[in-house]
Formats: C-alpha cells, sequence, structure tokens
C-alpha cells in the first residue's frame, strides 16, 4: 500500500508540469488547483419544515376559535367565497351548509329535547350557539345546563357547518396541499383526509344503547372498502375540476359531500317471461344489492329512510296495477338511549329479495309497458331500473 500511495503521489509533479507547458504554449495563464475536499463550500441548509397542522378536534365540539387569521375579516363562508368560490357553490347547496336549518333536523332535535348533543355537530363552531352547556343534569345528555354565549354570531349560525369549522384553527387556516402565495398561513393537515376526522359527528353512542345512534364510520370500518383503503373522501369528496384559487386550473375535493343513491344500489328484476296478461296474476321479483355504499344503506339517524316501489305500468305509462313496496330504515325506540326495534337495512355487499303478486287490471291498455323500480325518500323519486315488457 505505501508503494502504491508513493508512485500516485511521485506523478503528480509530472503531471502538472505537463498541464503548465500545454497552457504556457497557449498563452494561458495556468488554471489554480481546485480546492482540497475539506475545503469545498457545504451544501446549503435544508429550509426547516412547516410547522404541524394543529388537531382539527382534539377538545370535541364545539370548536372554540378566539384568533382570526391574518388576511381574513370573519369566519364567515361569504370571504372564503371570493377566491375559493369553486369550493364555496358545491358547499353552499350541501347537507353541510343546511344542517342546521335542514326541516328534517329540526324536527328530530325536538324530539331529541334540543340535545346539544345534536347541535354540536350541526352548529360545530362556538360561537354559533347563543347558549353552551354547562352541564347535565342527572348526566342526562337531553338535559343541558344553558348559559349565554356572550360570542354568538347569528350569521355564522345560519351557514351550517361551515368552511372554517374544517379549515380554520387558532390563527392559521388549514388544508390539504401547501400554499406559499396565500395571503393568510396555511398549515397542512393529514387529517383532512382521514375518514377518523369524519367520525366526529357521523358517529355517536347514548350511553346504555344497543349500538351506535350513528354508525357510518363504524360501518364503514368494518366494510371491504376500509380494508382496500377506499376511503369516506373518495366516495363524498371526488375530485372535481375547478379553480382552487382565482389563476389555478386543475382539480378540487368536491364540497356537494353527497353521492347519488343509484350508485349505491342495484335493483335486479325477475319474472317468468317478459310479458302480462291483464287480469292474470303474475309474479315479480326484486333483488336489492348494496353494490356501491361503503355503509349500510341508507346510513346515518335511524329517521333517514327509502321506499322501494315497485310499479307495474301499462302502455299509457299508467298503473295497470297497486304498485309494491318494501321500507329500507332502521327504526329506534322514541326515547334515549334510543334502542334499536327493527333495521332493514342493506350493509356493504349485502343484498335482499322480495317477491311480489300483481294482478293486472283489465282495463289497462295493451301493448308495450314496463316494471319500473322507484327509490323515493320524502319528495324525491329516482327510478333505479325500468324493464320494457308487453301487455296483452
Amino acid at each position: 500500500m505505501r508503494a502504491l500511495r508513493y508512485v500516485a503521489v511521485a506523478c503528480l509533479p509530472v503531471a502538472a508540469i505537463g498541464i503548465a507547458l500545454a497552457r504556457g504554449r497557449k498563452g494561458q495563464e495556468p488554471a489554480p488547483p481546485p480546492p482540497p475536499a475539506e475545503e469545498a463550500a457545504a451544501p446549503a441548509p435544508e429550509a426547516p419544515p412547516a410547522p404541524p397542522a394543529p388537531a382539527l378536534f382534539a377538545g370535541g365540539l364545539p370548536v372554540t376559535i378566539a384568533t382570526l387569521p391574518n388576511g381574513l375579516a370573519s369566519l364567515s363562508a361569504q370571504g372564503c367565497n371570493a377566491c375559493h368560490w369553486a369550493a364555496h357553490d358545491t358547499w353552499s347547496g350541501s347537507a353541510h351548509a343546511k344542517a342546521w336549518s335542514d326541516e328534517v333536523f329540526q324536527t328530530a332535535l325536538k324530539s331529541a329535547g334540543g340535545s346539544t348533543t345534536c347541535t354540536s355537530c350541526h352548529l360545530p363552531l362556538a360561537s354559533q350557539h347563543d347558549q353552551l352547556a354547562a352541564g347535565y343534569v342527572d348526566g342526562d345528555l337531553t338535559r343541558p345546563r344553558l348559559q349565554a354565549n356572550a360570542a354568538f354570531d347569528l350569521t355564522l349560525r345560519g351557514e351550517g357547518v361551515t368552511c372554517a369549522a374544517c379549515h380554520v384553527r387558532e390563527g392559521t387556516i388549514v388544508g390539504t396541499r401547501p400554499a406559499p402565495d396565500a395571503p393568510h398561513p396555511v398549515a397542512v393537515s393529514a387529517e383532512l383526509s382521514d375518514p377518523a376526522m369524519c367520525a366526529t359527528c357521523h358517529q355517536l353512542s347514548w350511553p346504555d344503547g344497543d349500538r351506535p345512534f350513528y354508525d357510518t364510520y363504524g360501518e364503514w370500518k368494518g366494510s371491504a372498502y376500509a380494508t382496500a383503503g377506499v376511503t369516506c373522501q373518495d366516495c363524498h369528496m371526488a375530485p372535481t375540476t375547478g379553480a382552487t384559487v382565482p389563476g389555478s386550473d386543475g382539480t378540487l375535493p368536491s364540497h356537494a359531500l353527497g353521492a347519488d343513491p343509484r350508485r349505491a344500489i342495484s335493483a335486479l328484476l325477475s319474472m317468468p317471461k317478459a310479458s302480462v296478461v291483464r287480469g292474470q296474476p303474475v309474479d315479480v321479483s326484486l333483488t336489492l344489492q348494496n353494490t356501491g355504499a361503503g355503509h349500510s344503506f341508507p346510513t346515518g339517524n335511524p329517521f333517514k329512510q327509502y321506499r322501494v316501489e315497485v310499479v307495474l305500468l301499462d302502455a299509457a305509462n299508467k298503473e295497470l296495477a297497486p304498485a309494491f313496496s318494501t321500507v329500507l330504515a332502521r327504526t329506534v325506540e322514541t326515547k334515549a338511549p334510543y334502542r334499536t326495534t327493527a333495521d332493514t337495512r342493506l350493509a356493504p355487499g349485502a343484498q335482499r329479495t322480495v317477491t311480489h303478486a300483481f294482478t293486472p287490471n283489465v282495463k289497462g291498455v295493451p301493448g308495450r309497458g314496463a316494471v319500473e323500480v322507484r327509490l323515493v325518500r320524502d319528495k324525491e323519486v329516482l327510478v333505479l331500473q325500468r324493464v320494457m315488457v308487453d301487455i296483452t
């Protein structure tokens, strides 16, 4: 090893002389030798990591926001609309925006005694409440001890689950991507993409209940969707085209937060043959499958239910026989802890078959008729399936 080192060092003067002579012949000054490795410039230090985003619901609901982020005039969604109009426009027609004003909710709230357990999710900011619970009588969640709230904001109350509920924490905006040029501070939060965040409001248990009152998160957690990594946000906040901020062009998560029930349920019809004889009974079978919801259908509170109707129509599109219906719902007792009395919903991947014998009216119009499957909730009617049949 010593001999090898010697040979290498001994060759250096010869090489240096050769380089100098070559440069001298061209009339150039010899270049200075490179600095030793230990004297080379040190790489620029990496930028410090961005501060972590604050926990979104660490203290439970409702959330108190005492410090307004720089750049925001108020916590109202109206201010967000100036730059984030694509998200605002989809949110404004959503169940989140109508969380407080919805008539079905208001009726359910009265039946639950005006419990703050309900209002804390439908009005998730402390400043949306004119009164706040200071405790509960005998620990009963339906009997809160209320006290006046000096920070009450009437405008925010009307916005239900407003932007600030998820996207504002003390002094900063919380988002899913960095925004170094934003006119307000932004912290990136992994929680916004985590289904556990949804569980804050979409999972609720009453003391002594036989099962969770709301179990949407639990239903998803035990499904094949969770195993496959398909999250709540994947279905309910799917990417949509739009400007995240002025001048941008790309995609952003939809804030409509809905899902078409026709993507959740498959309706399969079966008859002995594709024809109906007026006056003669005919059996029609309907198989309902939950092929697209990562939770029970329907899910959420027990006051939500769907009626599935099977209708036999003549050639004039008039009912040829009384419609047959089946209900998808979970029903509970009328008082807390709201124990389950019946459950006819479809779990993820489940199916149910029902059969009904129709007796077609002899006065029906012959020709091309149809068997139609309708999904009905309140005043909403959706056609799941329509199959043509011959009426004779």
